[in-house]
């Protein structure tokens, strides 16, 4: 093999934070293709990396311990935007309230599970892998469900593949899908028959990436760029363009975008603020996006996070890595409400939430009652769906 072709494969591969996964043609051929079940039935998945503080998201602002625990970082009670006669949106998602008034916005409470884990790395890989505390899984738990039932399983954009990882799954990781289109689109799909195993997966991923390129490059000429109406951070722009490959018809059945800098150990006020406002002016438009296209009843977007925080707060008006957390669920077809139990301020797991709704319990839920596969974790459904 001549050395510059070498080179052009190589930095191909090493270009994957695409991590596309590869199956043998023969496991491909014979694996029980899911297509029906989750055609035209969309997930978003919206990571809060860093660890959200699911207190001061969904506020339960008639318990006292709230106030006399955060001092300083208690939401003032004025501002608050009730939704029940016991809990309270933070005043920054007042874009999203019309979808809770809706019912087409669910929050699911005290969602974790047992001995959780807190550094941020273990947290998320058991959230990505929906793995037990003391369990190492090496692939996604939607990589686990779909499988290579799907030209193209699931996007990452400017976010990494997290529950999208896994051998037998093609997943992409972009961080522009325009520029992506652009530097892939003379790839051409070529016979990976060789008996250098290397070169042999190598071609296999080119394969892939030439295939990817060809379906997302008809996608953006057949959809309209939306970005213009959403916001102008990174955060909207990759929600623009996800809803711009919604819009395209694509066959993709899982997105996953990335908002970050939760951690907040120190003077968290401000900064949750203004995650939040971002969080909640995107995803409006994002819902009003879907609505005008007709996309809305096919898409569900979820938020989720590697653990919450610690109720009381900390000495630099902050709040250290905890456990449990609300976590929202918002499309057509949510079942507007609140699930799970509120928050107990008197009964903690050092000095955090306890969990009341294993997170499997929700990615259950996704896979029985929205996609029509068979539930593989064996924990109780919630009906937000």
């Amino acid at each position: 093999m001549k050395r510059r072709t070498f080179i052009k494969y190589s930095s191909l591969a090493g270009s994957l934070p695409l991590a596309t996964g590869l199956l043998s043609e023969n496991a491909q051929a014979g694996q029980e293709r899911n297509i029906s079940a989750s055609r035209k039935r969309i997930v978003v998945l919206v990571e809060l990396l860093g660890g959200n503080d699911g207190l001061n998201t969904l506020i339960p602002f008639t318990d006292p311990l709230y106030y006399k625990l955060r001092p300083t970082i208690a939401i003032p009670r004025k501002s608050m935007l009730p939704i029940t006669r016991s809990l309270a949106m933070h005043p920054s998602l007042r874009p999203l309230q019309q979808y809770w008034q809706r019912k087409e916005m669910a929050w699911i409470q005290g969602v974790g599970y047992p001995r959780s884990n807190r550094s941020h790395f273990r947290a998320k890989d058991i959230w990505d892998s929906a793995s037990n505390y003391n369990q190492r899984i090496d692939q996604g738990w939607v990589a686990s469900l779909l499988g290579a039932s799907h030209d193209i399983t699931g996007v990452a954009i400017n976010s990494d593949l997290g529950p999208l990882l896994g051998d037998h799954t093609n997943s992409l990781k972009i961080n522009d899908i325009a520029a992506f289109v652009h530097s892939n689109q003379n790839l051409k799909a070529r016979s990976s028959n060789t008996s250098n195993n290397s070169l042999t997966h190598l071609l296999k991923t080119e394969r892939i990436v030439a295939e990817s390129t060809a379906i997302l490059k008809e996608s953006l000429v057949r959809a309209h760029d939306p970005s213009r109406n959403f916001p102008r951070s990174s955060f909207g722009k990759e929600l623009a363009s996800i809803a711009r490959l919604i819009n395209s018809g694509v066959d993709i059945p899982v997105y996953k975008i990335t908002l970050g800098n939760f951690d907040t150990h120190a003077v968290q006020s401000h900064q949750h603020t203004r995650l939040l406002k971002m969080l909640a002016e995107s995803l409006h438009a994002f819902a009003l996006n879907m609505k005008r296209s007709g996309q809305w009843n096919n898409v569900m977007l979820m938020t989720y996070s590697e653990f919450g925080r610690q109720v009381a707060e900390n000495d630099s008006r902050g709040t250290d890595h905890g456990e449990a957390a609300a976590h929202l669920v918002m499309g057509g077809h949510v079942r507007g409400g609140v699930y799970g139990k509120n928050p107990d301020l008197r009964r903690l797991s050092k000095n955090a939430l306890r969990h009341s709704v294993d997170f499997r319990s929700v990615y259950g839920t996704v896979a029985s009652r929205w996609w029509g596969l068979k539930n593989p974790w064996n924990r109780p459904l919630v009906p937000f769906v």
